[in-house]
């Protein structure tokens, strides 16, 4: 039985009816998302059990799902109606891919998740968990603990922590390093660090407390999407016990030869003379794919008048494209 979760913009929508049609044709049990105007019986994915999940859209909807699965260890598959790095399937292959999961011819790859307590409250990400001031150019003050032993105090715009999986996200546009494979490890980027802070790769048993945070009203982001107002001056992070199970069929979809993809077009020779901001937005686009101004606005934290002026320079050095935004013909989108 599935459950299927998607993305609301036009495009997945589509491509989740035509799922839904593929099931119902060869009379598979499934659920819809009760937040979905689909067809087919809604439920809460917290109500149900179900064998796999089909995502449908991009990496933002595979990470939402897999924050909601919280403890439980659901086998994922991705269908991409956009770009995606995390997705395994799409609109041309998800019937044959839905074929071989019903006759057991997949493969699980599990990737680990990291945990946060948040106000009293335990909040699961895949891909990242940082620290940041909800005022735009505001530094953070902060201690960091790994295993109760003081390792340093900083200044900073922020502080990521990540797991392999994210170390080619946000913490990478940080400079970050990219964890290849899925190693019994974490990372820890500073960012823009007035100590000049560097990142660190610590053991994934480590526990992990950020201390005495002083900033503007301290923000917890989780996978660059879920936003939550700290009210303490304190954050532990630790890995999961509960992984992520990405299926996988063959190695043209594996995660890791996507990651070798994304190290090479990413290369930092293109935005070596251009400012941190723009290198930032650049690295973003390639990352989450194609994006309105605001969307990079809400993923980098950087302010507004910073953003438009890194489009401008990336577009002066044709590094991105711009085209009208379908949803809203009053925005444009950027795209590597």
């Amino acid at each position: 039985m599935y459950f299927i979760i998607s993305k609301k913009d036009p495009n997945s929508i589509e491509l989740a009816d035509q799922i839904i049609e593929f099931l119902n044709k060869k009379k598979i049990d499934y659920f819809v998302d009760k937040d979905l105007n689909l067809k087919g019986i809604k439920k809460n994915l917290n109500e149900i059990d179900p064998d796999f999940i089909l995502a449908v859209g991009d990496d933002n909807i595979i990470l939402k799902a897999f924050r909601q699965l919280e403890k439980r260890e659901i086998p994922l598959l991705g269908i991409a109606s956009i770009q995606s790095f995390l997705a395994q399937s799409d609109a041309n292959s998800f019937e044959d891919h839905i074929n071989l999961i019903n006759k057991n011819k997949f493969n699980i790859f599990k990737r680990s998740r990291i945990v946060a307590e948040v106000n009293d409250k335990k909040y699961s990400a895949l891909n990242d968990i940082g620290i940041f001031s909800s005022k735009s150019a505001s530094l953070v003050r902060y201690d960091l603990n790994i295993n109760n032993k003081l390792l340093w105090k900083d200044n900073a715009d922020g502080l990521i922590v990540a797991t392999p999986t994210g170390s080619t996200g946000y913490s990478y546009s940080a400079h970050g390093p990219i964890i290849l494979g899925e190693p019994k490890v974490l990372s820890i980027t500073p960012i823009s660090s007035i100590e000049k802070k560097s990142s660190i790769i610590i053991p994934n048993e480590s526990k992990i407390l950020i201390d005495n945070i002083q900033t503007n009203n301290p923000v917890v982001i989780m996978d660059g999407d879920v936003r939550i107002p700290l009210k303490e001056n304190f954050l532990e992070l630790e890995k999961s016990k509960y992984d992520a199970r990405f299926i996988q069929f063959s190695k043209e979809y594996a995660i890791e030869d996507k990651l070798k993809k994304r190290t090479v077009s990413s290369s930092t020779s293109k935005t070596k003379n251009l400012p941190a901001s723009a290198k930032l937005v650049y690295q973003t686009l390639i990352y989450e794919g194609d994006l309105t101004q605001k969307e990079i606005i809400n993923m980098t934290y950087l302010p507004e008048r910073t953003v438009r002026h890194a489009l401008e320079l990336l577009l002066k050095k044709k590094l991105i494209t711009q085209a009208p935004y379908l949803s809203d013909a009053r925005q444009t989108v950027y795209g590597v």
